[in-house]
């Protein structure tokens, strides 16, 4: 596949995970990345436009993951594994276990279904920011291969470096770290 079809169908899949949330949408994208070959290409500006293309592809698969992450998210608020109905409440004659169906009360059978819907909120927020961290520690160290190897530690890669982070990257913290790839001795 030419650069231009991988950058095409990289997009497409950067943003196909915005609009649906799927995670695969974003590891299909990493590894049409990785597919993109530099050293097979004979011409010098052909390797370096391939070589900032990969670059450019990492950068924004890496921009859309820190994106996607709710910067609120607390690994330690976990939802609840099902919703009972709170002790107390009323339940229809003949009822003889407490149940959700047996609530009396219109307003409290409104609040348990509330919750119950809150609650899988909760959860699908959860796995999904949960999933998107694990994601994140498995391709992060993919990129951050490729930048190693592939940038020289010399003050052209840091500026081509820079150049490409600010052309893509929003999290400070990512930048950072990434310039501490290229970063000369």
């Amino acid at each position: 596949m030419s650069i231009e079809n991988t950058k095409k169908e990289v997009t497409e899949r950067l943003d196909a995970f915005r609009k649906t949330g799927e995670l695969t949408e974003l590891r299909n994208a990493a590894n049409l990345i990785e597919r993109i070959e530099i050293t097979a290409v004979d011409e010098f500006d052909d390797r370096k436009a391939a070589r900032t293309a990969k670059l450019s592809l990492w950068l924004k698969l890496l921009d859309t993951i820190d994106s996607a992450k709710d910067p609120k998210f607390d690994p330690a608020d976990m939802p609840a594994a099902r919703i009972t109905v709170p002790p107390g409440t009323p339940m229809k004659p003949g009822v003889p276990v407490v149940s959700p169906e047996g609530i009396a009360d219109p307003e409290a059978r409104r609040k348990y279904d509330e919750a119950v819907k809150a609650n899988a909120e909760k959860t699908k927020r959860y796995r999904s920011q949960k999933e998107l961290r694990q994601l994140d520690s498995e391709l992060t160290p993919r990129a951050d291969a490729y930048i190693a190897s592939a940038h020289l530690k010399s003050m052209q890669s840091l500026k081509e470096m820079n150049e490409a982070i600010a052309a893509h990257i929003h999290n400070q913290e990512r930048a950072a770290h990434l310039r501490t790839l290229v970063a000369p001795d």
